[in-house]
């Protein structure tokens, strides 16, 4: 897999900055929680997203079957851990890696660069690349997320290509290229966390997967973390 190394090291130090944050944290704090809690529209054993309105692009939704076989028995250890805890796992197959966003919930809906961002699909020479998944993190707000680098800085490239060629981005965007998992809704006590944290820490240290990305979507989501969702457009790579 070919990625500069400049790219890889600022991209983790990125990543390295947010996770330090709970480094120390013996459990969760409830009001570092609310962001996460906001996106459910109930904190129970089972909890449901809310609905929204987001026009997104990215990849995966569904991911290749044998990265959703090697990634569902990590995240059933995390479940296991937190057995009888309000948390949240995105299901296997509607686990993606965002490129954009254009249009977040509290957003009107602009027609004119919706069609932008398809037009900008369409012409892009983006092609066919790995995205490669070396860690993962925890973070002080319960989310959990695979750390991932992207072959040539795909998705780096495909952004700058989008910004320059649409009018009235949302400016707030990602500047990772990661995969969420889930988000931890309430504190989880002293020995849960300590458990996960330490699972978290062996799997930051071995986990290296390579996954094909063969295609590109726009997609409305429709309730949190595509649980449902229209496909607007997608684009296969070459």
């Amino acid at each position: 897999m070919k990625f500069d190394k400049n790219h890889f090291h600022k991209l983790n130090e990125s990543y390295e900055k947010v996770s330090n944050l709970s480094s120390d944290l013996k459990d969760f704090d409830k009001k570092n929680l609310i962001a996460s809690r906001k996106l459910f529209k109930k904190i129970s054993e089972d909890p449901s997203p809310i609905d929204v309105e987001v026009l997104a692009i990215l990849s995966g939704i569904s991911f290749e079957k044998n990265f959703i076989e090697f990634i569902t028995p990590i995240m059933a250890a995390i479940r296991d851990i937190l057995y009888l805890k309000n948390f949240y796992l995105v299901k296997p197959e509607n686990l993606g890696v965002e490129y954009a966003v254009v249009k977040w919930p509290e957003d009107d809906l602009d027609e004119k660069l919706l069609k932008q961002a398809k037009e900008v699909i369409n012409s892009s020479e983006l092609r066919k690349f790995k995205l490669k998944v070396y860690g993962m993190q925890l973070h002080i707000d319960g989310c959990i997320i695979l750390k991932c680098i992207d072959e040539n800085e795909s998705i780096f490239k495909f952004r700058k290509y989008l910004r320059k060629n649409t009018d009235g981005l949302p400016r707030k965007q990602s500047n990772w290229v990661h995969i969420p998992l889930g988000r931890i809704l309430s504190p989880i006590g002293e020995e849960a966390m300590s458990r996960l944290k330490d699972f978290i820490l062996s799997c930051d240290n071995t986990l290296n997967y390579d996954i094909k990305i063969d295609a590109l979507h726009l997609v409305k989501e429709k309730k949190w973390y595509m649980e449902e969702k229209e496909y607007l457009l997608t684009k296969s790579l070459k």
